[in-house]
């Protein structure tokens, strides 16, 4: 009994309160591995910085030496920035975090928070300008402007497309759970380019990317390895 129990975390030190909300609706619809690490290493950053609601700077999630080594591919030598940026995207169109952008004149910084009532608030109460932002927002001498940040595929889709209805939304989340990010810009990219704008034209093109490969100058192997990473 003894062996079995010395994979057992007994350690009773900090710990981090995750809503139960998220372990109960959300955990279970997360498909993708790189989504969760994010989401968990951002809540341990805003405990660490002293709230479960304080934003943190994208590049201290970027470069978290915990959430690099738990992404990084066995075997590889590539950097798991891709994944990260992944992770991001899906838990931002999830709505488990929130995407907002400090701007002080050119300085364009781009921050995360855990979604809870608080946070949403405060972000947009800092939109609208109801509340200054807090000093810890500050890029100089002068409070920044605060704006709400989309992920890069949701505004794409604006863009391009048409209006982002929350069924289009979660279709564009599950997307992003099966093929590389890269592979729906361009997907947009070819609906817009045959005139085709809708959602389902932009579907058919990624199912036959995934059975025929997409024939660019990536690998169709390491294409299809990717597709089929993402939906184990």
């Amino acid at each position: 009994m003894d062996e079995l129990l010395e994979g057992v975390i007994v350690d009773t030190g900090p710990t981090i309160p995750i809503p139960v909300s998220f372990l109960t609706d959300l955990l279970p619809a997360m498909t993708d591995i790189a989504e969760i690490q994010v989401f968990l290493t951002a809540a341990r950053l805003a405990i660490e910085s002293g709230s479960l609601d304080a934003p943190i700077e994208e590049p201290v999630i970027v470069r978290d030496r915990a959430l690099r080594h738990a992404l990084r591919v066995v075997g590889s030598g590539n950097e798991p920035d891709n994944r990260i940026a992944t992770g991001l995207e899906l838990a931002v169109g999830r709505g488990v975090l929130l995407r907002f952008r400090t701007v002080d004149r050119r300085d364009e910084r781009v921050w995360y928070a855990v979604s809870t009532p608080a946070a949403r608030q405060s972000i947009q109460r800092m939109v609208t300008g109801s509340d200054a932002p807090p000093r810890t927002l500050w890029h100089g001498d002068h409070a920044p402007r605060v704006e709400p940040e989309r992920p890069t595929v949701f505004r794409l889709y604006e863009q391009n497309i048409g209006l982002l209805s929350p069924i289009i939304a979660e279709q564009l989340v599950r997307a992003m759970e099966r093929y590389p990010r890269e592979w729906i810009e361009d997907a947009i990219g070819e609906a817009v380019a045959y005139n085709r704008r809708n959602w389902r034209y932009i579907q058919r093109i990624l199912q036959q990317w995934a059975v025929t490969g997409r024939g660019d100058n990536r690998p169709e192997s390491e294409a299809n390895h990717e597709v089929h990473r993402r939906r184990s």
